[in-house]
């Protein structure tokens, strides 16, 4: 009878190891990793011609021009094919603008905000469309600036040259594309002038890494970059001050008049619903600055992110696993002293009534 006792104590012990261990996170979708190939030579070359009076010198890799109302000013760029096909270079302008997490991207990946640039550079900006290169090739590309009237700050723009180049053995296209800035500098700043960033709006979302995240729209109204600048962004619940969110970024790369979302990471902790203050700190070049405005996260959208926070899911799960151990084991312990009390009462009766 004892050994029956035990072996059902053991069965119960083994039964909360097996719900321990076969607590798994939800994730909302599956994440392959392919072999990408490795980049094959060039499909061109390019080098820009940069003037004496280039703001920075000649040696910084791209065009950065003091720029005037009815001053057109002409730059160039000389591009070779090394190959032993005809290529189509394709030309076009970006106005630069920022990812998310805060770094400038010059390749037009993103929309701009007219509202914060309401006179892109681009328009001022003629670049070739096609050019046409034999193989062994070389040309000049002339890329014209005309400014149609004064302003204040920079206008962050850039060429982007792309071409595409058949492989003969695997038929596989392959398209090249460049970048080089072209900064138009117009009239400083005067510090009264500056906007600063603002915070319009957060959501909660999952990053293009499956992480959970508050994502923080930030604006940059003003007409320049910001550069190795430091944000540290804070939600704090209101009712709850022990719940906090947090993230910091040290080298922060802002384009001029753009926006973006920096994502607070939420890791393995759950999102609670209800009112936080948001604090954003940003300290750079141009100034400093501290931002306090309340949002509220909802309580669907809390249900939404936590049902996918695969980092949470794992953490809660773990937490629910090790709790059904414990109490398995305590219960398990009760009944085994329980029985061996009983044992030892009948013994001891049985022993009296000899």
């Amino acid at each position: 009878m004892l050994n029956f006792k035990r072996n059902g104590l053991m069965t119960l012990l083994l039964l909360g190891v097996l719900l321990f261990m076969g607590q798994q996170p939800v994730n909302a979708g599956t994440k392959k990793t392919t072999q990408v190939p490795k980049a094959e030579k060039a499909t061109f070359m390019l080098m820009p011609e940069l003037s004496a009076n280039n703001i920075g010198g000649r040696r910084i890799g791209y065009f950065n021009l003091k720029v005037k109302k009815n001053q057109p000013q002409t730059v160039r760029i000389k591009v070779y094919n090394p190959t032993n096909q005809s290529l189509n270079v394709m030309g076009q302008v970006a106005d630069a603008t920022t990812n998310d997490n805060a770094t400038v991207d010059y390749l037009g990946s993103h929309e701009i905000n007219q509202r914060l640039l309401p006179t892109p550079g681009s328009q001022w900006v003629t670049v070739p469309k096609k050019t046409t290169l034999a193989p062994g090739e070389t040309k000049w590309l002339k890329i014209k600036v005309a400014v149609k009237h004064n302003f204040e700050g920079v206008k962050a723009t850039a060429i982007n040259l792309s071409a595409s180049q058949t492989n003969q053995k695997t038929a596989v296209k392959n398209t090249y594309r460049y970048a080089i800035g072209l900064i138009l500098n117009g009239q400083k700043v005067p510090i009264n002038h500056y906007q600063k960033l603002s915070s319009p709006k957060i959501k909660t979302r999952l990053t293009a890494n499956h992480q959970a995240a508050i994502s923080v729209l930030v604006q940059n109204p003003d007409p320049m970059y910001l550069k190795r600048t430091k944000i540290k962004v804070s939600l704090q619940n209101k009712k709850w001050s022990f719940i906090r969110y947090d993230r910091q970024f040290n080298n922060a790369k802002i384009a001029p008049n753009s926006q973006f979302y920096l994502d607070t990471l939420l890791g393995g902790k759950r999102l609670v619903p209800g009112v936080y203050q948001l604090t954003m700190t940003v300290k750079g070049d141009h100034y400093q600055q501290t931002l306090h405005q309340y949002v509220a996260i909802s309580k669907s959208q809390a249900k939404y992110i936590n049902q996918y926070n695969a980092a949470y899911l794992l953490r809660r799960n773990w937490i629910i696993g090790i709790g059904v151990f414990i109490l398995i084991l305590v219960v398990g312990i009760v009944v085994y002293r329980f029985h061996v009390i009983k044992k030892r009462k009948k013994e001891h009766h049985a022993e009296d009534s000899q």
